[in-house]
């Protein structure tokens, strides 16, 4: 199951010493969503410490209590260095790629890299009761309510289907396969997966190949000459190379660092 790893955060000391993050999942919600997450400052923070953010595919709701400030929030070119500042009190709800068009009938595009405020996007029902909530319980409650009403249509999954057939199996895989495999053209592929994905589909196959690469290395412990046959990589070095792009160290120091 496509489960982007969101590792930097494990490999910073210093983010490990002042910050806690956390990830909830949820059974009634896992066909839309990856996890719930939190992320709290352990004390006030003295000086910025960095959270560097892989780019996933996905469209958070990202739920600031210490600016009382709900958004919608998603990467899909670079690792972002995201600040944190003073007191850190975030939790969020990680869509599935392709689920924010599905639940709310906007196009992706216009929310991929671009931030935008919770109430320009879900018009209907409020969640600012959230704001005024300290307990991590209570918090998880309001937004597995908001969210299980959401989903209650069951609204049809094919589109995000697409994702886990890529990302079991993305060797080989081009723009002109897809638009093949598909019966679309090229160009109707690509307002297909920039509707629903926020992404054209090379970019989507680079950033399923990246977090399947790390799932490969870090949990399945396979070879790089393997991962990079398996992933789709013209050889090692190319790989080598894309996982230093993201992570900033390359594989065999990422997976010494992650254990």
């Amino acid at each position: 199951m496509y489960y982007p790893k969101q590792i930097p955060y494990l490999l910073d000391k210093e983010f490990q010493e002042n910050m806690k993050y956390e990830e909830f999942l949820v059974k009634e919600l896992k066909d839309y969503c990856l996890c719930i997450w939190q992320i709290k400052s352990k004390k006030v923070l003295e000086k910025t410490i960095y959270n560097f953010i892989l780019p996933d595919a996905c469209i958070d709701i990202v739920i600031n209590f210490t600016e009382k400030d709900i958004s919608f929030a998603g990467f899909s070119k670079e690792t972002i260095p995201f600040e944190l500042n003073q007191k850190i009190d975030y939790m969020g709800v990680r869509l599935k790629p392709g689920s924010f068009y599905l639940l709310f009938g906007i196009d992706v595009e216009k929310v991929m890299d671009h931030p935008i405020p919770f109430k320009e996007v879900e018009k209907s029902i409020s969640i600012d009761e959230i704001l005024e909530v300290e307990e991590k319980e209570k918090r998880l409650e309001i937004l597995k309510k908001y969210l299980v009403e959401k989903i209650k249509n069951n609204p049809d999954k094919k589109i995000m289907d697409i994702v886990e057939q890529l990302y079991q199996n993305p060797k080989e895989k081009t723009v002109l396969f897809l638009a093949q495999d598909f019966h679309w053209s090229e160009r109707h592929l690509y307002r297909i997966f920039k509707t629903n994905y926020g992404v054209s589909p090379k970019v989507l196959l680079n950033i399923l190949r990246l977090h399947l690469c790390l799932t490969l290395l870090l949990e399945e412990k396979m070879d790089l000459i393997d991962i990079a046959n398996l992933c789709g990589f013209y050889d090692q070095s190319h790989f080598i190379r894309e996982i230093k792009r993201y992570t900033g160290i390359s594989p065999l120091k990422l997976l010494n660092s992650y254990h």
